[in-house]
């Protein structure tokens, strides 16, 4: 008998609690579970109830014999794209278990429900503790993922030091040729351009991708423009009345955050250009950050002066059919495909260091 079948009988002879369906009752019994997160009732309706792809609310619950919530594994689901072939993904995010409860096998039980409700599940920006356990049950870590820094403002040797790194990699590319981007007009706006231009640019480009979230306009318009916490920027590449190109940006608290890109996977005159207008835009920010998996935007990184960081931000993926693949797609991920990201956002708002002039972006649309 495995784990999770012993832990369910034991459940229905009043022992442990037991794995129930999502009902709109349990809501609150969540949210309990995450009282030390201010905002977390905030961000729930669009996190969970909104979805961008008209998917619906699936997570894993935990209730004892009282009916009470003691163990949570919420999810968000997308729909993603193989090479241009349609995939379904969740995101597995918010994972609690209530303190009189671990050390029982209950976070296993959680992580075997989830496992049935999607063929591809995803997790990121997850802890050291949580990367043991997903391990054992299967999860493989993706290394490709790499986060990138730009110092503007020293103060200690350390951030002398990470400073002499960013003028070596500008040294290093320095008598190297600029790229072409010439017709290119470029706008920073606080607004997505309209829906049709969006998604004409997600369809051209879908095709060149490995595996990615689809970020066609309803994604993005949800994800960024109507996050109830968090203001973001757009970088817009135009040649004539095309667009080329939108890179996603967010400046809170003294830090410029460069957190997704929607464009050709492969153009790397375009993306350079979208990157240095991001970092001349916001000249008032301490540091510029960026997480990303995309070899072709990192080497822009390093070339712009950024440093990439020691630590690897931590991408974890359960897909069990994948061992039966010759050749895995790689994954496209940036700092705006984990939850980490919006709710780092929505912390930031309640905290937000400002600056006497200057805006997070110009109030203009694309």
């Amino acid at each position: 008998m495995t784990q999770d079948a012993k832990v369910r009988s034991v459940s229905v002879s009043g022992g442990l609690p037991r794995c129930v369906p999502w009902q709109a009752k349990y809501r609150e019994g969540v949210l309990q579970l995450f009282g030390d997160v201010p905002y977390k009732a905030e961000l729930w309706h669009w996190q969970f109830e909104s979805n961008p792809f008209g998917l619906p609310f699936t997570p894993v619950v935990l209730v004892d014999d009282d009916d009470r919530v003691v163990g949570f594994n919420g999810v968000m689901a997308v729909r993603a794209s193989d090479r241009g072939k349609g995939l379904s993904v969740l995101w597995s995010c918010d994972f609690y278990l209530a303190e009189q409860w671990r050390g029982k096998g209950l976070g296993s039980v959680i992580k075997h429900e989830l496992h049935t409700m999607a063929p591809v599940i995803m997790a990121f920006g997850i802890s050291d503790r949580a990367c043991e356990v997903l391990r054992h049950l299967g999860w493989v870590p993706d290394e490709s993922v790499r986060s990138y820094r730009m110092l503007r403002r020293r103060k200690g040797l350390r951030s002398w030091l990470l400073t002499c790194l960013q003028w070596l990699n500008r040294l290093r590319k320095a008598f190297s040729e600029r790229p072409d981007a010439a017709g290119l007009r470029i706008n920073v706006c606080s607004r997505l351009p309209e829906k049709k231009r969006v998604d004409e640019l997600w369809e051209h480009c879908v095709p060149e991708y490995g595996r990615v979230v689809q970020r066609r306009y309803a994604y993005l318009d949800w994800r960024y423009q109507k996050h109830p916490l968090a203001r973001y920027g757009f970088v817009c590449a135009w040649q004539d009345d095309e667009l080329k190109g939108i890179l996603v940006t967010r400046f809170s608290r003294g830090s410029l955050r460069i957190v997704d890109y929607c464009g050709p996977a492969r153009n790397h005159p375009l993306k350079r250009t979208l990157v240095g207008t991001a970092v001349r835009h916001w000249p008032h920010a301490n540091q510029v950050v960026s997480v990303t998996s995309d070899p072709e935007l990192a080497a822009i990184f390093r070339a712009e002066g950024f440093v990439q960081l020691r630590g690897r931000p931590r991408f974890y993926i359960y897909e069990p059919a994948a061992e039966n693949s010759a050749d895995p797609s790689s994954w496209f991920v940036m700092a705006g495909d984990s939850d980490g990201e919006f709710l780092q956002a929505a912390g930031d708002f309640y905290t937000t260091e400002t600056i006497p002039g200057v805006s997070a972006v110009e109030r203009t649309p694309c």
